[in-house]
C-alpha cells in the first residue's frame, strides 16, 4: 500500500486509480482478518473497521455533487489560480519543505478568503499580554 501511495508516484507520473485502491483494501482487509478474527477487540470508532465493514462510503467522502465538478471548479493556492495542465512544481518550483493548503472553489467566484496568520488561542494571549503592559 506505500508503494502506491508514495512520492514517486507523482515524479513517475502514475495515478492511483479506484480499482487499485479497492485491490489494496481487499488485501488489508485479509490481513485485519487473520490479526483480529472477525473483527473482534476493534472498537467500531476504529476508522480501519469503518472502512472494512464498508460503513464509510468512499465516494461520499468527496461529496463534490453538483456543486464542484471537473468542468465547473478552479484551485486556488497562496492567491494563485492553479492551471489546467501545468504541475505544482511549474507555479511553484521545486521546493519539497513547503506546506500549502490547496482550497477548490467554482470558476469565476475568485479566490477564496485568506487564512489567518495566527490562530484565535494564540490572538487571545497576545491581546492579554499586551493588555497588562
Amino acid at each position: 500500500m506505500k508503494k502506491i501511495i508514495h512520492k514517486n508516484s507523482v515524479k513517475e507520473k502514475r495515478f492511483l486509480t479506484k480499482e487499485e485502491l479497492l485491490e489494496e483494501l481487499d488485501i488489508v482487509r485479509g490481513l485485519m482478518m487473520m490479526a483480529y478474527p472477525g473483527f473482534h477487540g476493534l472498537g467500531d470508532w476504529e476508522p480501519i473497521w469503518l472502512i472494512l465493514e464498508n460503513k464509510e462510503e468512499l465516494d461520499e467522502k468527496i461529496n463534490l455533487g453538483d456543486d464542484l465538478t471537473e468542468a465547473t471548479t478552479t484551485l486556488w493556492c497562496v492567491s494563485k489560480e492553479l492551471q489546467r495542465g501545468k504541475t505544482f512544481a511549474d507555479h511553484f518550483g521545486t521546493n519539497e519543505k513547503s506546506k500549502m493548503i490547496v482550497k477548490a472553489t467554482k470558476k469565476g467566484g475568485g479566490a477564496p478568503q485568506r487564512e489567518p496568520m495566527i490562530d484565535e488561542d494564540t490572538h487571545k494571549k497576545m491581546l492579554s499580554f499586551y493588555h497588562k503592559k
